[in-house]
C-alpha cells in the first residue's frame, strides 16, 4: 500500500478553464469562474458548491446561478481579477488555517516574465486578512492561509513528472527519463510545448496561444450556423461533455472543431523540427485531439496528471512528514 503524502503539501493548477487542486486524497476541481451572489433556494445548493466571503459564488455555482459572472482570458493569471478568490477558495478548502507547502505552475513562455508576479500573489494571499468560505449547505469557515514554502514550475512539467516519478518523488522510468520527451499540454487558452532532454528543459520549449478556446470558437460558429444560437465560451464545457445542446446532437460538430485544433497542434510540433522519443499529451481536453495527432510513442494523460506531477515534485523537494 502506498504511503500517504505529506500532510503539509498542497498543489494547485489555476487554469483558464478549471482550477484543480489536491492535498493527499482530498481534491478541489471547479471551473475558473466566479460570480455575484444572489438569494438561493435551499434545494438549489449542491454538496460541491462553493461560496467565498459571502460575496461571490465560485465555479459551478457561479455558472448556474450568478447573473453577473467573472471569467478571464488574461494571460497573466496573477494579475487577473478572478485569480485571488479562486486560489483562496481552493487552498482554503484544502488547508483551512494549517501551515502548508505549495507547488503550482505557469505557462512555459510566460514563466520568467510572470514568475515574480506569481510569487508576489502567493506572498500576498499568505499575508491577507482572514476570510470565510462555505461548501454546500455547511457553515462558513474562517480561513487565514498559512503558506510555508512554495515552488513554481513550468506547466507541462507536472505531466512529465507524473509519468516519470513514483509517489516517493524518485525516478521510476529511468530509461525514458534519459530520452527526449515532448509534453504537449493542452490548456484552455495556451498550448504548452515542454521539451525535456535527459530531464533538462530544452530551450525550444514554448507556449502558444492555441488552446481549447480555439476549438470552442469554431464550435460556436458551427452551432450558430446549424441552430442559430450558441452558449458563451465559459459555458461550453458542459455541452461538450454531454454532446448535446438545445436537444441537438453536437458530437459531429465537436469532432470537427477539435480535428481542426489537432491539425494546428500537429503543425506547431512539426515546426520545432526535433525528433522526440516520447510525446506526453495532457490536459482536460487532450482526449479530443489525441487520435488526430500523428506521433510515435504518444501517451494520453487525464485532467489531473498535472497536479499529480506537482505533488511528486513537492515530495521530491521536501520529502514526507
Amino acid at each position: 500500500m502506498s504511503l500517504q503524502l505529506a500532510d503539509d503539501l498542497s498543489v494547485i493548477d489555476l487554469g483558464f478553464s478549471y482550477t484543480k487542486a489536491k492535498k493527499g486524497k482530498k481534491f478541489y476541481l471547479q471551473p475558473s469562474i466566479s460570480g455575484e451572489t444572489q438569494p438561493l433556494f435551499d434545494q438549489n445548493i449542491k454538496s460541491n458548491d462553493f461560496f467565498y466571503n459571502e460575496e461571490l459564488f465560485i465555479g459551478d455555482l457561479a455558472l448556474r446561478h450568478s447573473e453577473i459572472k467573472y471569467f478571464t482570458l488574461k494571460d497573466n493569471k496573477s494579475e487577473a481579477m478572478t485569480s485571488e478568490a479562486l486560489l483562496k477558495t481552493g487552498l482554503g478548502y484544502l488547508n483551512k488555517s494549517k501551515p502548508f507547502n505549495i507547488v503550482t505552475g505557469l505557462p512555459v513562455s510566460f514563466y520568467f516574465n510572470q514568475l515574480s508576479d506569481m510569487e508576489n500573489m502567493l506572498n500576498s494571499i499568505a499575508d491577507s486578512n482572514k476570510y470565510v468560505i462555505k461548501k454546500g449547505k455547511g457553515n462558513y469557515s474562517e480561513i487565514k492561509l498559512n503558506i510555508n514554502k512554495y515552488k513554481i514550475v513550468p506547466q507541462g512539467y507536472g505531466v512529465a513528472m507524473d509519468y516519470l516519478l513514483n509517489p516517493e518523488g524518485k525516478i521510476e522510468k529511468g530509461y525514458i527519463a534519459k530520452k527526449k520527451i515532448l509534453v504537449i499540454d493542452l490548456g484552455f487558452y495556451t498550448l504548452n510545448l515542454l521539451g525535456l532532454d535527459k530531464l533538462e528543459i530544452m530551450k525550444e520549449s514554448t507556449s502558444i496561444l492555441l488552446g481549447v478556446e480555439k476549438a470552442y470558437r469554431l464550435l460556436r460558429k458551427y452551432l450558430q450556423e446549424a441552430i442559430g444560437k450558441a452558449p458563451n465560451i465559459y459555458e461550453m464545457d458542459q455541452y461538450v461533455i454531454r454532446g448535446v445542446y438545445e436537444e441537438f446532437n453536437i458530437k459531429p460538430l465537436i469532432s470537427k472543431a477539435f480535428r481542426s485544433l489537432a491539425m494546428q497542434i500537429q503543425n506547431e510540433v512539426d515546426g520545432l523540427n526535433i525528433n522526440f522519443d516520447y510525446y506526453l499529451i495532457g490536459g482536460g481536453a487532450a482526449h479530443q485531439v489525441f487520435d488526430n495527432l500523428n506521433f510515435k510513442n504518444k501517451i494520453l494523460f487525464d485532467q489531473l496528471a498535472q497536479i499529480r506531477g506537482y505533488e511528486k515534485v513537492g515530495v521530491r523537494l521536501w520529502g514526507r512528514t
